[in-house]
């Protein structure tokens, strides 16, 4: 029976965890530095592993799921890290969103444990995560064992080939170039319409009808109708969170070097526009 494990318990690594928990077919060791993460699946039937190695040691396949490349390489060969409990049965797949570089350089460093690493980046969110219905683009994927594929299978709804290790991580950094243009496009036009007395909820009706409105847009829709003094708290916190992430992958982005004369300044537009965005600026904390 495939063991699995799983490394990074935010909000879609948790969910892509009780996904696999629930659909896997084998054990599942988790690991993440928050212990009400780990305790909210192991509710779930998953193992508690006490660190990296103790999840590696338990499992066939670990997916790995952390904010940034520094995190990747901690979990990897930190103290506590993956080399501690590498065999050469394991298969270490990488979901964060990080340069292809990362992606490679860790391939490298765990192929002298004799570990396979593979880029699996993910979209979709963590409702379609909790549901096994996400787009995972795969890099390496004709070199994947088959409990890796498995693995795959169980998280996606769909799964794209997108080239060689590496190829993968590229990909969702242009995905998600795609993503925030239209975030600051809808918010553009939301507020083109309110401030002149028209229904925003005709925009967004009228760009449904006409195909161009997607599930992620349709859902960060959703946000921009709150009023500015609502945004506080746990709300202003998660947005905080949502806008530091899209900055990341746009820096991740600029870093790949667009080539069209000007490309570079569109993403740099819009990483300086995210907080805007999402309704984080600073001078709107400091007025409440």
């Amino acid at each position: 029976m495939t063991g699995y494990g799983y490394i990074g318990l935010g909000m879609m690594g948790s969910a892509m965890a009780e996904n696999l928990i629930r659909c896997g077919g084998g054990p599942v060791t988790v690991h993440d530095i928050d212990p009400a993460a780990v305790d909210a699946a192991v509710s779930l039937g998953a193992e508690a592993g006490a660190s990296a190695a103790e999840v590696a040691r338990a499992s066939d396949v670990v997916s790995i799921c952390v904010p940034a490349a520094a995190h990747i390489e901690a979990v990897l060969s930190g103290p506590g890290g993956i080399a501690e409990g590498a065999h050469e049965a394991l298969t270490v797949l990488i979901h964060s969103t990080v340069h292809p570089d990362t992606v490679l350089a860790a391939r490298g460093a765990a192929a002298e444990w004799g570990v396979d690493v593979f880029d699996a980046c993910v979209a979709g969110g963590a409702d379609n995560a909790r549901v096994g219905s996400l787009t995972v683009l795969a890099g390496g994927l004709a070199d994947m064992p088959a409990s890796a594929r498995e693995v795959l299978d169980v998280y996606a709804g769909t799964l794209i080939d997108a080239g060689p290790v590496g190829a993968g991580a590229v990909l969702k950094i242009a995905i998600n170039v795609m993503t925030y243009a239209q975030f600051a496009a809808a918010a553009t036009a939301h507020d083109m319409v309110a401030s002149t007395g028209g229904e925003t909820a005709a925009l967004l009706e009228s760009w449904r009808f006409m195909g161009q409105l997607g599930a992620l847009t349709a859902q960060y829709c959703a946000l921009l109708d709150i009023p500015a003094e609502h945004i506080h708290g746990e709300l202003r916190t998660m947005l905080e969170t949502q806008a530091g992430i899209a900055t990341k992958d746009l820096s991740l982005a600029l870093e790949l070097g667009p080539t069209r004369p000007g490309a570079a300044d569109v993403v740099e537009a819009l990483r300086a526009a995210m907080p805007a965005v999402y309704n984080v600026h600073e001078d709107d904390e400091e007025s409440q």
